[in-house]
């Protein structure tokens, strides 16, 4: 990191055991909202109403949010270099497979962390908490619990620097976030920052991101948890029902422009770039998640229809819906059927086809469903 290429940025650079740490300019900038940032903004928000509608057609709330709450955890992993699949969280709760690799049990472990998260924030705010200092620390606690930066002080505020880059030699570093001493007020000025109205709300979030990132508040995990933050604030102000939006996605796809836009911020005051940028991914998100949600509905639809006359079969479908992959002991519990009922229920979706079996066990066996799951992994 070149100190050099930070003067026109809008922080400053402060040493720290001779480390050039940068530390934020506090929030708002002075952002001019061009046609080009407001055509973004609508858009976005365009999107993120159309996304609502999804809330409207059904009745059971778990329906989506297993699936899409999975597919942002494991877009979130695979941009930390984790190679988790929607699959993995989805049919394994962690140390369920003794099986397992460790390696792979601690990807999936941080992926489920991430699932838990997201719900727990969600489950808070809901009970009408605000996001503040102790949630956030909370939060982050329950993020990192049994999984990669366990032993940095999980939940509790840094005071030491970190270093972004390929690894921890300063002389390789991309950036070095805030400096420690002032890390605790600027996330408490970020935190106060996010209750006033300075712009409309989307650009107050992007904003905030941005802010959040370049804190970097936490000695491990920052980048999941800021992902996470932005569902978060977006159900905060209103303008997301569930947690059904994976930005995750958007920014694996666009990685090296991802991190290329916030460093821009810092060296370059390249507000409007990155605003663009992060209003484009919650609109391209936002639409994908809808048209996603639209064809879960519509094969719910179909499936409903073919198993008109049979209440017992509509109701394994239902759950398939929520648990793409199926063991009948969980489908007897979620339904209340009998054990006959669900078995029978079974042998029909999979000699329809709706159903496969993938263990070849006579014992314990897990059938998936392949339709589903081909539109929640779709990429």
């Amino acid at each position: 990191m070149n100190p050099a290429e930070f003067e026109d940025g809008p922080g400053r650079i402060e040493p720290h055991n001779g480390l050039p740490c940068y530390n934020p300019a506090s929030l708002p900038p002075e952002l001019e909202l061009t046609s080009e940032i407001l055509d973004a903004y609508g858009d976005a928000l365009y999107a993120l109403g159309q996304l609502s509608t999804l809330h409207d057609h059904i009745e059971n709330e778990n329906l989506l949010l297993a699936p899409f709450v999975a597919r942002e955890a494991a877009m979130s992993s695979q941009i930390e270099g984790t190679a988790v699949t929607v699959s993995d969280i989805i049919l394994h709760e962690p140390d369920d497979d003794p099986e397992r690799e460790a390696a792979s049990e601690r990807d999936i472990r941080e992926a489920y962390n991430y699932v838990e998260a997201i719900q727990m924030g969600f489950n808070r705010l809901e009970q009408g908490e605000s996001i503040d200092r102790t949630l956030l620390c909370e939060l982050h606690e329950s993020l990192l619990l049994d999984v990669r930066g366990e032993d940095k002080r999980p939940g509790t505020i840094r005071d030491t620097p970190v270093i972004i880059g390929p690894n921890q030699n300063p002389e390789d570093a991309q950036f070095i976030p805030a400096h420690p001493a002032h890390v605790s007020m600027l996330l408490d000025q970020l935190i106060a920052y996010n209750r006033m109205d300075n712009y409309p709300p989307l650009i107050d979030i992007v904003l905030s991101h941005y802010q959040f990132e370049t804190i970097h508040p936490f000695r491990d995990g920052n980048g999941r948890f800021g992902r996470l933050l932005i569902m978060l604030q977006l159900y905060d102000a209103g303008l997301l029902d569930e947690p059904y939006l994976y930005l995750s996605a958007y920014f694996n796809r666009n990685r090296s422009e991802y991190f290329d836009k916030l460093l821009r911020v810092s060296r370059d005051g390249a507000w409007d770039e990155w605003v663009r940028f992060a209003l484009t991914a919650i609109r391209d998100q936002a639409h994908d998640a809808y048209e996603c949600g639209q064809e879960l509905l519509d094969l719910r639809g179909r499936y409903l229809e073919q198993y008109e006359d049979y209440p017992a079969v509509r109701d394994i479908v239902t759950h398939l819906f929520e648990e793409p992959y199926l063991q009948a002991s969980r489908a007897q519990e979620a339904t209340g059927r009998s054990k006959k009922a669900v078995y029978n229920a079974i042998d029909m979706l999979s000699g329809d086809g709706i159903i496969d079996e993938i263990t070849g066990k006579e014992r314990g066996r897990v059938y998936r469903a392949p339709e589903i799951l081909a539109i929640v992994e779709t990429p």
